[in-house]
C-alpha cells in the first residue's frame, strides 16, 4: 500500500514533488479509504494539468525507479544511471535527483530514499517502522560512506561488492538480505507502472499463461467488457511461438534480429517469443433468432482495443493488490468507461486486496465530488518562465462539496489549464 512519493531534480520537476496518498481530516467517501491501523489511504487519485505541464513526467518518475531497482545489479563500473535531471537550469544536471517513497507491506511500514547523479549514487536510506518510530537499516552518504544500526558485520561484507552507481539496496538484496528483499520486491512486483500500455499488455497475457490462468482471466474480462456495454459475448485468445508461424513469424523475426544487431541470446529469446490472436464473438438479433459473428481483435473499436489490453493488466493489479500507475487513463475510451474503471478500484467486491490507482487524464467528467474525495484530485502546472512543474491538490483549495468542481476547473480557478491565445 502506497503512502507517499516524492522527488526533486528530475524531468520537469526541479523542486521537490510532494504526493501523498493519506486522506486528509475529510470525511467524505470514506468507502474510498483503505484503513490500516491509524493510517488512511486513498484507493485512487487522479491527476490533471495542461499539455506539457508534467502530469507524465509525474508517472515516469515513479517508473524511473522501479526501471533502476530491477537494473542497478546489472550495471557494470562506470556504466552511466539513466536518470534525466531537470535541464532548464545551469548547474540542475549536475546535482543529484532525489528519489523518496513510503509503502506499507504485510503490516510493516518502510521508508526509501536515495539520491543519485549519472555517475553515482550519493545518498540512500533505509528504515523500517517496528514502531510508531523509524528503525534505521542502512544510511549511505556520500557514495561510499556507510552506517548500520544491526547486522554490521554482514553488511559491511555486502558493501564491498557494492559499487558507486549501484543502489546497497538491490545488491543487499541480492546477496538474500531479509530486510531488504521485501523492498525490493515491493518496488519490482507491487508497483506497475502502464506508460506503454502495449508492453505490459504482452508481459501480463505471457504470466497469464505461464500460471495456467486463462480462464479465470477470460470470466473476469468478460465482466469488465460487459459492465462497459462493449455487446462481447465471448472471445478466443490463442498464442503461438513466433518460430511456428511460418513465413509470416520468419519476416517478423528477421527485422527484431536487425533491431537486436544478431545478438545471439536475443535470437534465442525472439523465437520464443508469444504472439498472441484475439478473436472477439458478438451476439447479433437476426428477427427472433440470435446469431454469433466474429472479429479480429484489430476489427474492434479502439476502445474496445484499449480495454481489451487494460484487462491482464487490472486482472493481476486486482488479484494481487497492486498499485498501477497509468499515463492517460482516459485514451481512446469514453468518459463513461474511464469512469467504470476508476469505480472499480472502490469497489470491495472486486478490489478486495486494496489496489490502488494513480493516473493522470484529461476527462473533465470525473472531476466530480460525487465520485472522489477532494484530496483525490490533483494538478501539474508548469511555470512556463522557468520550465518548472509544480504539483498540488485540489484538497489546497477547500472547495465546498455543492461546488462544480469541472466548470470551475475549466474556468482556471484552480489553475493548471492551458491558456489560449485568440488572434
Amino acid at each position: 500500500m502506497l503512502l507517499d512519493f516524492r522527488f526533486k531534480n528530475y524531468l520537469s520537476f526541479a523542486e521537490e514533488c510532494d504526493f501523498t496518498m493519506l486522506a486528509n481530516a475529510d470525511k467524505s467517501h470514506e468507502n474510498n479509504l483503505i484503513v490500516e491501523g491509524k493510517e488512511r489511504v486513498s484507493k485512487a487519485r487522479m491527476i490533471y494539468g495542461a499539455n506539457a505541464s508534467g502530469k507524465s513526467s509525474f508517472i515516469k518518475a515513479m517508473l524511473f525507479v522501479s526501471a533502476y531497482i530491477a537494473n542497478s545489479n546489472s550495471l557494470l563500473e562506470k556504466m552511466p544511471i539513466r536518470v534525466v535531471p531537470f535541464k532548464f537550469c545551469n548547474d540542475c544536471f549536475n546535482k543529484p535527483s532525489e528519489f523518496y517513497i513510503k509503502f506499507i507491506r504485510e503490516g510493516l511500514k518502510y521508508a526509501y530514499r536515495f539520491s543519485c547523479t549519472r555517475d553515482k549514487v550519493i545518498d540512500e536510506r533505509l528504515d523500517i517502522y517496528y514502531t510508531s518510530k523509524p528503525t534505521m537499516i542502512f544510511n549511505r552518504t556520500d557514495t561510499v560512506n556507510y552506517e548500520f544500526n544491526k547486522d554490521s558485520k554482514l553488511l559491511n561484507d555486502l558493501k564491498t561488492k557494492n559499487l558507486e552507481n549501484k543502489l546497497f539496496l538491490v545488491t543487499t538484496a541480492a546477496w538474500n538480505y531479509e530486510k531488504t528483499k521485501p523492498v525490493v520486491d515491493y518496488l519490482l512486483n507491487t508497483i506497475m507502472v502502464a506508460l506503454d500500455i502495449d508492453s505490459l499488455w504482452k508481459i501480463t497475457l505471457d504470466k497469464i499463461y505461464e500460471n495456467n490462468e486463462i480462464q479465470a482471466y477470460k470470466e473476469f474480462c468478460l465482466r469488465i467488457l460487459n459492465n462497459a456495454d462493449l455487446s462481447i459475448g465471448d472471445f478466443t485468445m490463442d498464442a503461438k511461438k513466433l518460430k511456428d508461424m511460418g513465413k509470416g513469424g520468419e519476416i517478423v523475426t528477421e527485422v527484431l534480429r536487425v533491431v537486436a544487431k544478431e545478438n545471439e541470446a536475443a535470437n534465442i529469446e525472439l523465437d520464443n517469443i508469444n504472439i498472441y490472436d484475439f478473436k472477439t464473438f458478438h451476439d447479433i438479433k437476426d428477427g427472433e433468432e440470435s446469431k454469433r459473428y466474429g472479429l479480429n481483435l484489430v476489427e474492434e473499436s479502439l476502445g474496445t482495443i484499449q480495454m481489451f489490453k487494460y484487462s491482464p493488466l487490472l486482472y493481476y493489479v486486482f488479484k494481487e493488490g497492486k498499485v498501477l500507475f497509468i499515463d492517460e487513463i482516459d485514451k481512446s475510451l469514453h468518459p463513461l468507461s474511464v469512469e467504470y474503471l476508476v469505480k472499480m478500484f472502490f469497489n470491495k467486491d472486486i478490489n478486495r486486496h486494496n489496489a490502488q490507482l494513480i493516473a493522470n487524464t484529461h476527462d473533465t467528467n470525473l472531476l466530480n465530488l460525487d465520485i472522489f474525495r477532494r484530496d483525490d484530485i490533483w494538478f501539474t502546472e508548469k511555470d512556463y518562465e522557468s520550465g518548472k512543474t509544480e504539483m498540488f491538490s485540489l484538497a489546497d483549495f477547500s472547495p465546498r462539496k455543492s461546488e462544480n468542481i469541472e466548470k470551475a476547473y475549466l474556468l482556471g480557478r484552480y489553475g493548471a489549464i492551458p491558456f489560449i491565445k485568440v488572434e
